[in-house]
């Protein structure tokens, strides 16, 4: 009965949907319990390869929405066409034409308009999706290395072995630094798997609490956004080329005070 209980926990811990203290609970039994462990392991396999078979969604979309749009506004356009053009209507019925057309010019602007802002509101959706899918795997991420306690495949307090050590691992090369002076301890890194790729994980620690933060090519600038999923604090942000999001138990204040130094 006792893992049967925290059997039903591994999904919302997998999700970081538990609260601070059943997380924690949850985490010591399946650090005691061979069956539980393996059960999280699956779990967290299966996951990985829903993930990896997600199809992201056409970015051609909106340009046919624009585009029906506007075929709607052509034809609405045709039928105000000139008078002498409609010889065959009764006068009566041409009047009542003109008189139409200006709403037919407002139809086709409010439809216009609708479509732009569907469209507006189903990109701003589908980043938020995976900004939110994103947030999820670093958290399962942070999770599964405490539970498993392979949170360092490399440790040194060295960044000229950090450094090195991705080199080969990754086409890329993350920045690591030294920011023990600042109370940021650097323990190690390692390999990890994000928003369906291979990403640079780096360990620092300040006092007990561990601080995961996540690295990978990103090509746009942003200012750092702070989330708190059950428990944890979450920052993330983007700067010279470099999408980072770090993660720990800390107080925000002091995550976002590490979000400065790197």
């Amino acid at each position: 009965m006792h893992c049967e209980r925290f059997s039903d926990q591994l999904e919302p811990l997998l999700d970081g949907e538990l609260p601070a203290l059943e997380r924690s609970a949850t985490i010591n039994h399946v650090n005691s319990c061979a069956e539980c462990a393996h059960q999280y392991e699956r779990l967290r396999t299966l996951q990985h390869r829903l993930l990896a078979a997600r199809v992201p969604m056409p970015r051609s979309l909106v340009d046919r929405v624009r585009t029906r749009i506007a075929l709607e506004a052509a034809e609405q356009e045709a039928m105000g066409t000139p008078v002498s053009t409609r010889s065959n209507l009764s006068q009566p019925a041409l009047g009542a034409l003109v008189r139409v057309r200006p709403w037919l010019r407002q139809a086709a602007a409010i439809l216009f308009a609708c479509g732009v802002s569907a469209a507006t509101t189903l990109s701003w959706s589908r980043m938020a999706n995976e900004r939110d899918l994103i947030a999820r795997d670093v958290v399962s991420a942070h999770v599964r290395g405490l539970l498993q306690n392979n949170s360092v495949q490399v440790a040194s307090l060295d960044t000229h072995t950090v450094k090195p050590w991705f080199a080969g691992r990754l086409d890329f090369t993350p920045v690591v630094k030294d920011l023990t002076a600042a109370g940021f301890r650097l323990v190690g890194g390692r390999l990890d798997y994000v928003g369906g790729q291979r990403v640079a994980v780096l360990i620092y620690a300040r006092q007990l609490h561990q601080i995961s933060v996540f690295v990978w090519p990103s090509g746009q600038e942003s200012a750092p956004v702070t989330i708190a999923p059950n428990g944890f604090n979450v920052v993330s942000w983007s700067r010279s080329g470099m999408s980072f999001w770090a993660i720990s138990d800390l107080s925000q204040a002091e995550l976002e005070e590490l979000t400065q130094l790197l």
